[in-house]
């Protein structure tokens, strides 16, 4: 960034001068509530396009909708909560098929099929049974016979009666509606998919303490009459290698993206040889938080449309498998979410761009254009008033290339003071395996609008910068991500772009734990938000849902033996050092991070008189999806800051 750039909103002689922070917003915390539905699993099918909603103002209720073409309409029943719970995070959670539409019910975890008539029918366990069990990542085969899914089985170990989780393959019969193990062994399975023969089924695995991005295997397995597997055998990977999404193209050759290369690119195996269709250096995968993402989809077996990674940013491109040619799509999206999908001659996509709110678009291929079929609320203000993404590329304390985007104060109506300077707010995104984009994102608006600066920092660990990249928090946790955060604040305070006296950090789970380091471990920031952070690593390690449980043993270190570093880098063992204020926000029902560690940090912190504010949100869990404690969240946010930084508010 040129260090004579200056703040756009600070030289327009048509504004009415006010400081920073203190300007009326048009974006309001309702709006960003009423923004809050999230786009889940999507499939098309038949033509027409479904995916998952979950509402805010049906306090989180997911819904299966569907386009036609022509309209939207709700398709699952109203007295129905769609939503699998496996892994915590879920995805995957349902299957249009011949049948009908098959889905995993939030409630009883239950699997149910809508048959044509609007009938509802278990096709599982009972109900009280069903509780321990839950379903996801669901394939069928061609005669609708076998329907095969990844089961997560909370039970006891029968010798110690302990709580253990069991992950497996499971194929459900639906005639009978029984439901058999075919594979097991693993810590972890997804993926599952019937070859279009119905022959044939390719799945993923990993085990502890393997996280999917880290080492994962790719098998193959015949499918026998009784729809059981045989002639199983490893087809790539290890721990070494990381595949996502392995899929059969219509004429049966198996497809997968592998990071083999130190860069997730797009594969084929046929006869035994593995051919790499766009060798590149940038990644053309995403990290497994989620069942059922899709970052390649084809539209028939000689063109695959596939999304790509560039310098942090995504783009859509066009392979055709015979030449080898690559054609970039040109559309004005930036971030691609792992929802591809393509039926006749369209291709669907989740998607957003610098002045594109996220959302559902249907892009036609034969002009390149796109009609949006689902999209957040209207933007509240006129494009040319929206604060673009700024590149941003500095040198970290480890001596690497670190990224970031920054944004501008801008506002249709207000500048700030003469020789003032912005405030600035850090944002340190969740996963830590995770990515921040240059997409159009109204939360961000919501400060910028007021006249908060504000970087979005892809620190080291982050996706779409290769393995490497990825690979530097390994053992880094907590240092890192906490540095990088640092070190692009000062970066902008040395351009002279914001008030280095005035800096402020936030983010939630891992992020939230980035954000607590930062104010524990430094003396940069005023103040920070801490979201279902982190704050005792020794408690995670020990207290955490199946999927992460190991995740610290790379971040971090074996645990116990490397305990003594566990408790160094936690927040709640280190309260002395903190000196600045905190606003903590936890959800009641958090099973990721449990509000356990919240409280705790929260009882320290008064114990030494250490200002700050903890909010606890009945009935939320790791992220916040009931409408009225979105808006209290980010009006107890705003409030905070404009308290600890003494702006007045007229």
């Amino acid at each position: 960034m040129d260090k004579d750039s200056e703040s756009t909103s600070a030289v327009k002689t048509d504004k009415q001068p006010r400081p920073y922070g203190s300007w009326p917003s048009p974006i309001s915390a309702q709006q960003l509530a009423a923004k809050g539905t999230r786009l889940g699993h999507a499939q098309s099918f038949d033509g027409k396009l479904y995916w998952l909603e979950s509402r805010p103002a049906e306090k989180g209720r997911g819904v299966i909708v569907c386009w036609d073409g022509k309209k939207v309409t709700d398709v699952s029943p109203k007295s129905v909560s769609v939503g699998s719970k496996a892994h915590e995070y879920g995805g995957g959670d349902f299957l249009v098929c011949e049948l009908g539409l098959l889905f995993c019910n939030a409630d009883d975890q239950g699997v149910y099929l809508l048959d044509h008539q609007d009938e509802l029918s278990l096709m599982t366990e009972l109900p009280e049974v069903a509780k321990s069990l839950r379903y996801t990542d669901f394939s069928i085969c061609p005669d609708n016979r076998w329907i095969y899914a990844v089961q997560e089985n909370h039970t006891q170990d029968k010798s110690t009666g302990k709580p253990v989780v069991l992950n497996e393959l499971v194929v459900i019969d639906s005639h009978s509606r029984a439901v058999k193990v075919v594979e097991t062994g693993a810590d972890f399975y997804s993926y599952p998919r019937v070859s279009p023969d119905g022959n044939r089924l390719c799945w993923t695995c990993w085990s502890h303490p393997q996280m999917p991005w880290d080492g994962t295997e790719l098998w193959v397995a015949d499918i026998d009459k009784d729809g059981t597997l045989t002639a199983k055998h490893k087809v790539c990977g290890g721990t070494e290698e990381s595949i996502y999404q392995p899929e059969w193209s219509p004429d049966g050759v198996l497809h997968f993206v592998s990071d083999r290369s130190g860069w997730w690119n797009l594969y084929s195996f046929r006869d035994g040889v593995m051919n790499a269709l766009m060798p590149t250096d940038n990644d053309c995968g995403l990290p497994q938080w989620n069942f059922g993402s899709r970052n390649y989809c084809f539209a028939d077996s000689q063109n695959i449309y596939l999304s790509v990674f560039e310098q942090g940013e995504q783009r859509l491109v066009h392979i055709d498998v015979n030449s080898g040619h690559v054609e970039p799509l040109e559309l004005p999206f930036t971030e691609y979410s792992g929802q591809l999908h393509y039926s006749n001659k369209r291709l669907f996509v989740v998607a957003g761009g610098p002045v594109i709110a996220q959302g559902l678009f249907a892009i036609e291929l034969d002009t390149i254009k796109y009609v949006s079929i689902k999209q957040e609320p209207a933007i509240p203000i006129d494009s040319d008033q929206v604060s673009i993404a700024k590149p941003i590329q500095f040198t970290s304390a480890a001596g690497y290339q670190s990224y970031g985007y920054f944004y501008e104060p801008s506002n249709p109506d207000y500048c700030g003071l003469k020789n003032e300077k912005p405030p600035l707010i850090v944002l340190s995104h969740g996963g830590p395996t995770a990515a921040a984009s240059s997409a159009f994102n109204l939360a961000i608006q919501f400060w910028t609008s007021r006249g908060f600066a504000v970087v979005d920092v892809n620190y080291g660990g982050s996706t779409g910068y290769g393995r490497a990249y990825r690979e530097l928090l390994k053992g880094h946790w907590g240092i890192n991500d906490v540095n990088d955060c640092l070190y692009a604040a000062r970066f902008l305070v040395d351009d002279g772009l914001v008030d280095g006296e005035r800096l402020l950090i936030r983010g939630g789970s891992a992020g939230g734990f980035t954000t607590l380091c930062a104010l524990t471990f430094h003396d940069d920031f005023a103040a920070g938000m801490s979201r279902y952070g982190v704050a005792d690593l020794e408690a995670l390690a020990s207290d955490s849902h199946k999927f992460e449980v190991r995740y610290l043993d790379s971040l971090v270190g074996d645990y116990p033996a490397q305990k003594a570093i566990y408790q160094e880098r936690s927040p709640i063992n280190n309260t002395d050092k903190l000196s600045c204020p905190i606003l903590i926000l936890q959800g009641s029902e958090d099973k990721v991070v449990p509000p356990a560690q919240s409280q705790q940090l929260a009882k320290a912190l008064d114990e030494k008189d250490i200002p700050y504010e903890y909010i606890e949100f009945e009935g939320e869990a790791h992220g916040f999806r009931q409408q009225d404690n979105i808006i209290r969240a980010f009006e107890s946010e705003l409030s905070f800051y404009l308290k600890i930084l003494k702006i007045t508010v007229n």
